[in-house]
């Protein structure tokens, strides 16, 4: 017999036949949509019911079907939606990463982000000098989590973060209503940044690069002491030294029961013979 449709698909909102994005909250597939059908574990519905005997806290409990992946790749798409991992960033790898010459002084940072792929726990900052490679990793964790171990991951750069939540802000006081608020700018809460706390893996690049204000430092606050709470995996790159953050947002990055803290020294690679990527 097949699984049963899990209690979620009450009320959700899925998208019409051609399913190119999941409705907010949304793992499940709809009618049309290009997803391998029939898997023989799952049949199909892309949950499971563990077999566990009724004692167990986990009884009961509905978990993705990793034969076919339908309810990862949904959440990696839902997450791409909003995603700076596009252009170049889709083809920096560990693989292309340069670490000759001047560029071997980057290996510490090159080891930790590739640990931190193979294993997503707690939080990696890796800091240093402009240009010398920390968005290629930052773009190398992304992709290999995302292709290789199907992991939901969003990577956003810090600018590209803030932007949107200004957009966001601006579309809510015009009356779009895109975030949870009532459209007159009361209520502060962001779909944007729920989904960006939420997500089971973030990859935040370029933390510093963004123009500095009171409302800045709310909102990577917010998102930070979030992720911090609960522990949730977390890539933080910056050029800045971290003692120059406000100190709120400085005690989370360099908690170091929780955070790897990673100095990259390398130089720039923009300029001179040094080069990042092969």
């Amino acid at each position: 017999m097949a699984p049963p449709l899990p209690d979620e698909t009450a009320g959700c909102d899925l998208p019409a036949a051609g399913c190119d994005l999941p409705a907010a909250g949304c793992d499940l597939p709809a009618a049309g949509c290009d997803l391998p059908a029939a898997c023989p574990t799952c049949h199909g519905v892309g949950w499971l019911r563990r077999d566990l005997p009724f004692e167990h806290p986990d009884w009961g409990k509905l978990v993705p079907c990793d034969d076919c992946g339908v309810v990862h790749r949904r959440r990696i798409a839902r997450l791409d939606h909003f995603s700076s991992r596009r252009g170049r960033a889709l083809r920096q790898t560990f693989d292309n990463f340069y670490l000759a010459g001047s560029a071997a002084t980057a290996r510490p940072a090159y080891n930790a982000a590739l640990a931190f792929a193979g294993r997503p726990r707690g939080w990696l900052v890796i800091y240093g000098p402009k240009g010398n490679g920390k968005s290629h990793l930052a773009a190398a964790i992304s992709n290999q989590l995302v292709e290789q171990a199907r992991t939901p991951t969003l990577f956003l750069t810090a600018p590209d973060l803030l932007h949107a939540l200004r957009a966001e802000v601006r579309q809510s006081l015009a009356g779009g209503g895109y975030g949870h608020g009532r459209g007159d700018g009361a209520d502060a809460s962001s779909k944007l940044l729920d989904i960006v706390r939420e997500a089971p893996v973030l990859v935040l690049d370029d933390l510093g690069a963004e123009r500095w204000t009171a409302w800045a430092e709310e909102q990577v606050f917010l998102l930070f002491d979030y992720r911090y709470r609960l522990e949730l995996p977390t890539v933080v790159l910056t050029n800045e030294e971290l003692e120059s953050f406000p100190g709120r947002i400085y005690s989370r990055l360099g908690d170091r029961l929780l955070s790897r803290v990673v100095y990259n020294p390398a130089p720039d690679y923009r300029w001179g013979h040094g080069r990042v990527t092969q």
